[in-house]
Protein backbone atom coordinates (compact mmCIF):
# COMPACT_ATOMS: atom_id res chain seq x y z
CA UNK A 1 0.00 0.00 0.00
CA UNK A 2 2.77 2.41 0.26
CA UNK A 3 3.43 3.20 -3.36
CA UNK A 4 0.08 4.72 -3.10
CA UNK A 5 -0.28 5.56 0.54
CA UNK A 6 2.99 7.51 0.48
CA UNK A 7 2.22 10.19 -2.23
CA UNK A 8 -0.88 10.99 -0.13
CA UNK A 9 0.49 12.05 3.10
CA UNK A 10 4.49 13.18 1.37
CA UNK A 11 5.06 15.54 -1.44
CA UNK A 12 5.22 13.58 -4.76
CA UNK A 13 9.05 14.30 -4.70
CA UNK A 14 9.81 12.96 -1.81
CA UNK A 15 7.68 9.86 -1.55
CA UNK A 16 8.80 8.86 -4.63
CA UNK A 17 12.10 9.47 -3.60
CA UNK A 18 11.56 7.30 -0.56
CA UNK A 19 10.17 4.36 -3.03
CA UNK A 20 12.66 4.31 -5.45
CA UNK A 21 15.62 4.22 -2.91
CA UNK A 22 14.29 2.73 0.15
CA UNK A 23 16.28 4.56 2.39
CA UNK A 24 15.48 5.32 5.68
CA UNK A 25 13.82 8.88 6.62
CA UNK A 26 15.23 10.27 9.70
CA UNK A 27 12.40 11.41 12.39
CA UNK A 28 13.01 15.12 11.97
CA UNK A 29 12.73 15.10 8.21
CA UNK A 30 9.38 12.72 8.99
CA UNK A 31 8.28 15.37 11.34
CA UNK A 32 9.31 18.57 8.02
CA UNK A 33 7.01 16.84 5.98
CA UNK A 34 3.88 16.31 8.48
CA UNK A 35 4.38 12.23 7.91
CA UNK A 36 4.42 12.87 11.68
CA UNK A 37 2.89 14.81 14.46
CA UNK A 38 4.86 15.24 17.29
CA UNK A 39 8.82 14.05 18.10
CA UNK A 40 9.51 12.84 21.33
CA UNK A 41 12.17 12.29 23.16
CA UNK A 42 12.99 7.84 23.32
CA UNK A 43 10.41 6.48 25.66
CA UNK A 44 7.79 9.58 25.32
CA UNK A 45 5.39 8.44 22.64
CA UNK A 46 2.76 6.37 24.94
CA UNK A 47 3.02 9.50 27.46
CA UNK A 48 2.89 12.23 24.67
CA UNK A 49 -0.33 9.72 22.62
CA UNK A 50 -1.93 9.75 26.63
CA UNK A 51 -1.86 14.29 26.65
CA UNK A 52 -2.99 14.15 22.84
CA UNK A 53 -6.32 11.89 23.91
CA UNK A 54 -6.41 14.09 26.85
CA UNK A 55 -7.07 16.86 25.07
CA UNK A 56 -9.24 15.17 22.20
CA UNK A 57 -11.57 13.76 24.85
CA UNK A 58 -12.09 17.38 26.63
CA UNK A 59 -14.18 18.01 23.18
CA UNK A 60 -18.30 16.91 22.84
CA UNK A 61 -17.14 13.30 21.58
CA UNK A 62 -19.78 13.38 18.97
CA UNK A 63 -18.46 16.70 17.34
CA UNK A 64 -14.82 14.65 17.78
CA UNK A 65 -16.78 11.75 15.95
CA UNK A 66 -18.55 13.89 13.33
CA UNK A 67 -15.30 16.15 12.51
CA UNK A 68 -12.69 12.53 11.95
CA UNK A 69 -16.08 11.31 9.49
CA UNK A 70 -16.62 14.44 7.41
CA UNK A 71 -12.49 14.88 7.17
CA UNK A 72 -11.95 11.17 5.72
CA UNK A 73 -15.06 11.52 3.54
CA UNK A 74 -14.38 14.56 1.67
CA UNK A 75 -10.55 14.12 1.77
CA UNK A 76 -10.78 13.73 -2.02
CA UNK A 77 -14.30 15.50 -3.24
CA UNK A 78 -14.61 19.09 -4.74
CA UNK A 79 -15.85 21.79 -2.43
CA UNK A 80 -19.12 22.01 -2.84
CA UNK A 81 -19.49 18.08 -2.31
CA UNK A 82 -17.62 18.31 0.64
CA UNK A 83 -19.43 21.61 1.99
CA UNK A 84 -22.79 19.94 1.61
CA UNK A 85 -21.22 17.11 3.80
CA UNK A 86 -20.61 19.01 6.31
CA UNK A 87 -23.49 20.92 6.73
CA UNK A 88 -25.32 17.39 6.79
CA UNK A 89 -23.03 16.63 10.15
CA UNK A 90 -23.62 20.01 11.37
CA UNK A 91 -27.64 19.71 10.92
CA UNK A 92 -27.30 16.46 12.77
CA UNK A 93 -24.68 18.02 15.83
CA UNK A 94 -27.44 20.92 16.33
CA UNK A 95 -30.40 18.00 17.15
CA UNK A 96 -28.05 16.73 20.31
CA UNK A 97 -28.10 17.78 23.65
CA UNK A 98 -24.14 18.24 23.67
CA UNK A 99 -24.71 21.26 21.14
CA UNK A 100 -26.59 23.29 23.72
CA UNK A 101 -24.00 22.33 27.02
CA UNK A 102 -21.24 23.79 25.07
CA UNK A 103 -22.22 27.60 24.63
CA UNK A 104 -24.30 27.11 28.29
CA UNK A 105 -21.22 25.95 30.22
CA UNK A 106 -18.96 28.74 28.54
CA UNK A 107 -21.51 31.15 29.83
CA UNK A 108 -21.92 29.74 33.10
CA UNK A 109 -18.18 29.30 33.85
CA UNK A 110 -17.79 25.69 33.40
CA UNK A 111 -16.13 22.47 32.37
CA UNK A 112 -18.93 21.22 29.42
CA UNK A 113 -21.10 18.01 30.67
CA UNK A 114 -20.47 16.26 27.18
CA UNK A 115 -23.69 13.33 27.54
CA UNK A 116 -22.59 11.57 23.34
CA UNK A 117 -26.37 10.94 23.11
CA UNK A 118 -27.31 11.17 19.41
CA UNK A 119 -31.00 11.46 19.62
CA UNK A 120 -30.92 10.80 15.50
CA UNK A 121 -28.70 7.30 16.35
CA UNK A 122 -31.84 6.07 18.99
Amino acid sequence: GGMFRLPRVLPLNIAMEQMITGDPMPAERMHHFGFVNVLTEAGAAFPAAEALAARVTINAPLAVREARRVTLATLHQEDKKAFNESMKSMMTLMRTPDFKEGPKAFIEKRAPRWTGVDPVAQ
